[in-house]
């Protein structure tokens, strides 16, 4: 990301490349941005936005190890472990050791995290529609699909 000496108003580039967007300043911002909605939109539930994607992803897979939730949010075991806790101390979340392999713990949404979850989806929506105000289902995708390709350009970076 270039520094604010760079920069023009526009969050175009300044140099010999200025025909170029500053992607890294768009994609903070926003992130910044949806990132605080999303605080703001899940405090009331007592709910970190961590823990509310941890409750999704159970609730997209089911029934599923712990170590899996592990790999797909953006923090070690430990703190999923902590997370977890918390979220079956709230009653949310369910944990299950195997039978055949003690050491794997399987996690399910409770029937009051469904609930949860299905009232913090519905105020997210809402967020997400007054953010979007304003742009047409063909911004959205091209958005969607633009977004897609730089996750699919950054695994790769990440896999070479």
């Amino acid at each position: 990301m270039t520094t604010g000496a760079n920069q023009q108003g526009n969050g175009e580039r300044r140099g010999a490349d200025n025909d170029q967007p500053d992607m890294g300043r768009y994609v903070s911002a926003l992130s910044n941005m949806v990132y605080k909605g999303i605080m703001e939109e899940t405090a009331p539930f007592d709910l970190t936005p961590l823990e509310v994607q941890l409750m999704m992803i159970c609730e997209e897979r089911g029934e599923c190890p712990a170590y899996q939730i592990a790999q797909l949010l953006p923090v070690d075991a430990s703190r999923v472990s902590r997370l977890v806790t918390g979220l079956a101390d709230m009653g949310v979340l369910r944990r299950r050791r195997l039978r055949n392999d003690r050491r794997i713990v399987m996690l399910r949404l409770t029937p009051q995290g469904q609930k949860k979850l299905t009232e913090i989806n519905a105020k997210l929506q809402s967020f997400y529609d007054k953010l979007t105000k304003g742009l047409n289902k063909r911004e959205l995708r091209s958005f969607a699909s633009i977004a897609q390709r730089l996750m699919a350009n950054y695994e790769a970076i990440e896999s070479a």
